[in-house]
């Protein structure tokens, strides 16, 4: 089973949060922290990325707090995990993929030796596996990067609504 990190698990919390009470104005980063059990200094830095790159806009004053900047069906969970985990997670900057250790494909991690040890591979065969390592994540990042994009905010709120087997954005005040 694919993880998400857990900042993109916290972006996504609030951005849901966020979505279920669009149109109600404003909500705190504490008050999402607290409905959501974040840790507010986290969250805040999430946030701060998330407005950053046009998924939430801030509002400032007493009444004041973050609102989506994009209707939540024109947001994916793939635009969330690439502002906040970087290109989905699984690639580093120079467009190499990661292989499972965390290294990079590419030259071997033990340098030149003096004479070759027989029951280690030839460079040609690490070469060879390396490549075949690179095809097989390149293959799961394309088709992760496609799941995500089919997934959208408005999709994990109808989720969260229908599980809780009643509207989460209906929150009623009594008077007596």
């Amino acid at each position: 089973m694919m993880r998400l990190s857990t900042r993109s698990t916290y972006g996504i919390r609030a951005l849901v949060e966020l979505a279920l009470t669009a149109g109600h104005g404003p909500i705190s980063a504490t008050s999402i922290a607290g409905h959501q059990g974040l840790p507010i200094a986290y969250l805040e830095q999430l946030l701060h990325r998330l407005k950053c790159h046009g998924l939430v806009s801030s509002v400032r004053g007493p009444r004041g707090g973050y609102v989506l900047a994009r209707d939540a069906q024109r947001i994916t969970m793939a635009d969330v995990v690439g502002v906040l985990d970087g290109h989905l997670g699984g690639r580093n900057g120079d467009g190499k993929g990661l292989m499972p250790n965390g290294r990079t494909a590419g030259r071997s991690v033990e340098g030149k030796r003096r004479g070759r040890d027989p029951r280690r591979p030839s460079r040609e065969v690490q070469h060879h596996a390396q490549g075949i390592a690179r095809v097989v994540w390149r293959c799961v990042y394309e088709r992760l990067a496609r799941s995500l994009s089919g997934v959208t905010l408005q999709d994990l709120c109808d989720e969260v609504q229908a599980t809780a087997g009643e509207p989460l954005d209906h929150r009623y005040v009594f008077h007596i």
